[in-house]
């Protein structure tokens, strides 16, 4: 499982460290790649072994951050065996993000699990919709062994 994201005021960070914890009390371990300092290889080369890929990106301009176009693509040309694929993240007005990075992947024939984008910083409700992503993942993890 493999979560590459980009944060730049904080909630994002702060919905992947969620969705981590609720990932580590169901026994999935996570590679997590901050985008403003990962090695694009080193993520490259998690991607072709991984199950599951969530995106985790704040809103710039409506769209998803430009780090995370540049591993969208990176993902895309890859053609990993990826089976399943969610996107996270925040917005402050408005946000296309979720479709725009659909549009990015035609390559990966993914099961798209989950979207969860939050307006500003995570409340309740995008907690427990975090925590139901997570179980989605564990239930489709442990139906692959």
């Amino acid at each position: 499982m493999v979560i590459p994201y980009i944060s730049m005021h904080g909630s994002t960070e702060i919905m992947v460290n969620h969705l981590i914890d609720s990932l580590a009390h169901k026994g999935i371990e996570v590679q997590l790649f901050d985008l403003t300092v990962t090695d694009i290889g080193a993520l490259a080369m998690a991607l072709v072994d991984a199950a599951t890929i969530v995106i985790g990106t704040p809103t710039v301009h409506f769209g998803p951050h430009p780090n995370v176009f540049a591993a969208t693509h990176l993902a895309n040309s890859l053609k990993p065996k990826v089976r399943y694929a969610a996107i996270i993240g925040s917005y402050g007005w408005g946000t296309q993000a979720v479709e725009q990075l659909s549009a990015l992947i035609p390559n990966l024939k993914v099961e798209v699990l989950d979207s969860v984008m939050c307006k500003g910083l995570p409340r309740k409700e995008d907690f427990e919709a975090l925590d139901r992503l997570a179980e989605k993942i564990h239930e489709k993890h442990a139906a692959l062994s």
